[in-house]
């Protein structure tokens, strides 16, 4: 496995994602042929060196080869590939001219000559170099033969067979070659074309989930309406109601999260997040959240061997639920009143099989094998009357995500077993019997108290370009001021001329989107909260803004508590952060003043201190302070009395002078820094500095 490694590590050598696939292609074989020529060298050698009484030629010939080879492969390496071309073609025309007419003469190696122009067709479009090698090789083949006297007159034709021999061959190579690129070209454009198709259907979905998810948002908020009659004699029609219409919306909500998450799953770095988690707790969930529904259709629902052993599996559990959850409502809907829906456990080896068997109507063995495809759906009367066939198309590739596999059995008019399968992780892996708690899109802790007392006194900027959505959200917010804007570009006049406190935008919208306004307001430094609301649910959408260092995002269709809290919560965290760099900004501001009166003392005290006769209360007077508030005041800023800060000041003093002049006698020294007794001023200086000043000035 090593030797693979490290041949796939050299087979890449000077390739970078820059270069056209063609260009990669063309670095890659010419590494694969260098290293096969190098061994084959390494073989020639060893075999001219036991079999050939005087190798020294050809050891000569394939040494200089060798070194030619590690050169090529240095050039490719530093990004010079056209020279390593050059040099390895130089190379083959070497080796050949030496070996044909001086180390193994008359072996009629003459004729590879002929495929030297045809195998640098696979390098290069550069015709210069291609007919400049075309010429040297014909060159190379017909002179030496007739001016070496090596092969009997007449052995290879006349130069113009020769001659007739390499055009042929040439062109023949060529025209296929073109014929190659052309087709490589059509493949190029018709990839090309595919991606811009994949990427206009991705955009398509995220721009249909974005104008589904904004009337849903809107639905749920007339939704919140009907809990107005809760304490009237409508309450028990209300509460019907608002059950059925949140039912819907969550169907719809659930569509569109399918749709957007089959258009993700086409991104390279789409990835699921996986734990380690109990199938059997999984299933068992489900069926509880199915059983009433079933029982509404007289449908005989159970699930059989689920207790013999708890089956672990490596998923992530919110998208293994939904693909699940997909077979098992299609199962339903395919299944008539008194039929039979069973979940089978069993246990093969390493693996852990769920077969869902229905009494259904089946499903034909032509549309066996296209179900799953995306969008397709097969054509029965259920079928016309609705469905996006999305469904299984979502849950085959989110289990195939999880290195599991979807079998389908079916039988029309007799029902259908799908069956999943898993890999079981190892039993070592759990100690205990875990409950895995599944988690949420968001987690918001209610609280009694408010944190904003005075919402009036806040103005919010509402930027949407959908006018009912503005006029919803004006609603839910009228305890605030509000202002509209209906697209970024608006947004950002309204900041520049009215004091906003919150910024609540949408991210899709015309003239200037979410993410631009974002940016332009950070880029302007204007210190405001944001909370962009939008329908879109792509984690890039998501990571672009937050990466801006946004406050809050959040997802329509949304709970209007939800979004009143995380408003309130960000305007509570703006104002105490605003409040702490006030403070710390005042703390700054008198440390400097602070830090400029101690350098004034220290300066006063730097100058005057040959007066032997300047006490505390000289400083104190000469600041304009009393003795007990001198102390006090240094005390506070740097931990020492008066006296002892005055001492300090002059044994730095001292220590200065002394390096600038170490000669210096130590009568003077202490006379500089207001000492009379030598004695006195050098144990002060030992006891501050460690050495005794005299040593200094020795």
């Amino acid at each position: 496995m090593k030797i693979k490694h490290y041949y796939n590590q050299f087979k890449n050598i000077g390739i970078h994602n820059n270069l056209s696939k063609l260009e990669q292609k063309r670095i890659r074989l010419l590494n694969i042929f260098c290293s096969n020529w190098f061994v084959i060298e390494l073989v020639l050698m060893t075999e001219d060196a036991i079999n050939k009484p005087d190798p020294t030629l050809q050891l000569l010939i394939h040494s200089g080869t060798v070194i030619g080879l590690f050169i090529t492969v240095f050039l490719q390496k530093s990004k010079k590939y056209q020279l390593a071309r050059i040099l390895f073609f130089s190379l083959i025309l070497y080796s050949n001219f030496m070996f044909c007419n001086f180390a193994e003469r008359g072996g009629y190696i003459e004729y590879f000559y002929i495929v030297v122009p045809v195998f640098l067709l696979l390098f290069t479009n550069n015709k210069y170099l291609i007919y400049s090698i075309f010429i040297i090789s014909y060159l190379l083949f017909v002179i030496p033969i007739n001016y070496f006297d090596i092969y009997p007159e007449g052995t290879f034709g006349s130069p113009v067979l020769i001659l007739i021999q390499f055009v042929i061959f040439f062109f023949l190579v060529q025209y296929f070659k073109n014929a190659n690129i052309r087709s490589e070209k059509i493949l190029e454009n018709q990839r090309k074309q595919l991606e811009e198709l994949n990427e206009f259907q991705s955009q398509f979905f995220i721009n249909v989930s974005h104008e589904i998810r904004t009337p849903l948002t809107l639905i749920k908020g007339e939704i919140d309406k009907l809990n107005l009659f809760k304490n009237t004699s409508y309450a028990y029609e209300s509460e019907k109601i608002s059950e059925g219409l949140d039912k819907q919306v969550s169907k719809i909500k659930t569509i569109v999260d399918d749709v957007l998450d089959l258009a993700k799953m086409k991104d390279a770095n789409f990835k699921i997040n996986t734990e380690k988690v109990l199938l059997n707790e999984l299933i068992h969930k489900l069926y509880l959240s199915f059983e009433p529904l079933c029982n509404q259709k007289e449908i005989c629902f159970k699930i059989t061997n689920a207790n013999t052993a708890d089956y672990w599996i490596k998923a992530d559990s919110l998208f293994l639920e939904r693909a699940i959850n997909n077979i098992i409502v299609n199962a339903i809907k395919y299944t008539p009143k008194k039929g039979n829906i069973t979940l089978n456990f069993s246990k093969k080896n390493d693996q852990v099989s769920l077969a869902i068997t229905d009494t259904g109507i089946g499903i034909s063995k032509k549309d066996i094998d296209l179900i799953c495809n995306r969008f397709y759906q097969a054509n029965n009367d259920i079928n016309k009357a609705g469905g996006s066939g999305i469904g299984l198309a979502f849950s085959k590739e989110i289990i195939e995500l999880h290195k599991g596999s979807l079998t389908i059995e079916s039988d029309l008019d007799k029902g259908s077993t799908f069956t999943l399968t898993f890999p079981l992780t190892k039993a070592s892996e759990h100690n205990s019997k875990e409950v895995n708690i599944q988690p949420t899109e968001t987690t918001i802790e209610i609280t009694n108290h408010t944190k904003i007392t005075n919402t009036k006194a806040y103005t919010i900027l509402i930027v949407d370009d959908n006018y009912d959505m503005r006029t919803y959200l004006k609603e839910l917010l009228k305890s605030y001021n509000c202002i509209e804007a209906e697209n970024g570009q608006e947004a950002l006049t309204i900041l520049s001329k009215n004091s906003i406190d919150f910024v609540l935008t949408d991210y899709m919208m015309p003239v200037m989107n979410g993410l631009t306004l974002i940016e332009q307001i950070k880029k302007k430094e204007i210190n405001v909260p944001i909370l962009m609301l939008t329908a879109r649910t792509d984690s890039n959408s998501k990571l672009n803004v937050l990466r801006l260092g946004i406050d809050d995002y959040l997802n329509k269709p949304f709970e209007k508590e939800e979004l009143l809290i995380r408003i309130e919560n960000a305007l509570y965290n703006h104002k105490n952060r605003n409040r702490f760099i006030t403070d710390e900004a005042v703390k700054k501001t008198e440390l400097e003043v602070n830090n400029q009166w101690i350098e004034k003392v220290k300066e006063y005290i730097y100058k005057e201190c040959s007066n032997t006769s300047m006490t505390q209360e000289d400083v104190a007077l000469h600041f304009n302070l009393s003795k007990s508030s001198l102390h006090r005041k240094l005390k506070s800023e740097t931990g020492l009395t008066p006296n002892a800060f005055i001492t300090e000041v002059k044994l730095q003093k001292a220590r200065f002078l002394l390096e600038q002049n170490p000669a210096i006698l130590l009568k003077s020294l202490a006379l500089e820094v207001g000492y009379l007794h030598t004695s006195y001023f050098s144990k002060l200086y030992e006891q501050r500095f460690g050495v005794k000043p005299v040593k200094l000035a020795s």
